[in-house]
């Protein structure tokens, strides 16, 4: 079997595995003759084993056999595949190119969106963070109007709205520092290694965040979101934050709570969304977005 064919292959198991929750080989092997790219061929046992240790080697997902559910298998670790996890990340991308490459006859009425990759550079930060290395990189603020130099020690690389941004720590000061890629320039490794903390986090140290921006001198706090007609439902299927959940509904909205530091990321979306979400509290986070519209509409009527 061609390389293309197996990666459809591995792709079609974790997916169809995953959406059952847990399945037996006969009914796999089943499905399996019936889907588009088995040729009616049945899958054996055999094959089907070697296909999962082939799936843990490359996606790290294990998929397991429960002998006291009646050897149905599932995917161990389903951790793995939450939706902001490289594996999931992985599985979906190869998955969408499948679909892609089958469907080419329509390419010109499938419409993507473009996503700057920094290839280069990211992979020069990610082989730093395997490594434990330092980087050494020029970077230019949109505003500033000289280039600065740094070395920081690499601890995160995140997409964010189309772009990559990597979080570095300052050795001397300890402090994190957040640079957008699209900005740094003659990166390369340092010479020099460092010890990650042993208590930092990726996903937790950008949970109180609405995007990137970590501002720690806005506080945490609770902000109860009123969504209007359609917005509502749009929120529900793809919420702002992790810990948004519905705490009240009426005929025509749905009331949620975020907790989050409002930062001006965040206060900007709500801003571009404002015709349908209303903050309902804090009443002074309320007043900010007021301000913030005003000054707006201050701008044009100025052109009166």
């Amino acid at each position: 079997m061609r390389h293309k064919d197996l990666f459809k292959t591995y792709i079609w198991l974790i997916e169809t595995i995953r959406r059952e929750g847990s399945i037996s080989l006969t009914d796999l092997s089943d499905k399996w003759a019936k889907s588009a790219i088995s040729n009616g061929v049945p899958m054996s046992r055999t094959t089907f084993n070697r296909h999962r240790e082939e799936i843990e080697d490359i996606f790290g997902i294990k998929i397991v056999c429960s002998r006291n559910g009646g050897n149905r298998y599932y995917i161990e670790s389903k951790g793995l595949l939450d939706k902001n996890s490289v594996e999931n990340w992985m599985v979906n991308t190869i998955s969408l190119s499948n679909i892609l490459a089958e469907n080419r006859s329509v390419s010109n009425r499938i419409l993507l969106e473009s996503i700057p990759t920094e290839n280069i550079n990211l992979q020069i930060v990610i082989d730093a963070m395997r490594k434990c290395k330092k980087v050494v990189f020029d970077y230019k603020k949109y505003y500033a109007s000289e280039i600065k130099h740094y070395e920081i020690e690499p601890y995160c690389v995140k997409l964010y709205h189309r772009r990559w941004y990597l979080l570095g720590r300052y050795s001397d000061t300890q402090e994190f520092r957040l640079f957008a890629f699209d900005r740094i320039s003659t990166i390369r490794h340092s010479s020099e290694k460092f010890k990650i903390a042993p208590d930092f986090n990726a996903t937790e140290y950008f949970n109180e965040c609405f995007g990137v921006a970590l501002n720690t001198s806005v506080p945490v706090q609770k902000v109860i979101l009123r969504a209007y007609t359609n917005e509502r439902y749009y929120l529900r299927d793809l919420p702002l934050h992790h810990s948004q959940r519905l705490v009240g509904e009426g005929k025509d909205f749905f009331d949620y709570e975020i907790t989050i530091r409002p930062t001006e990321d965040f206060l900007g979306y709500l801003l571009s969304r404002s015709k349908f979400i209303k903050i309902l509290s804090p009443r002074y986070l309320a007043e900010q977005l007021k301000e913030m519209a005003l000054s707006i509409l201050a701008n044009y009527q100025d052109d009166n």
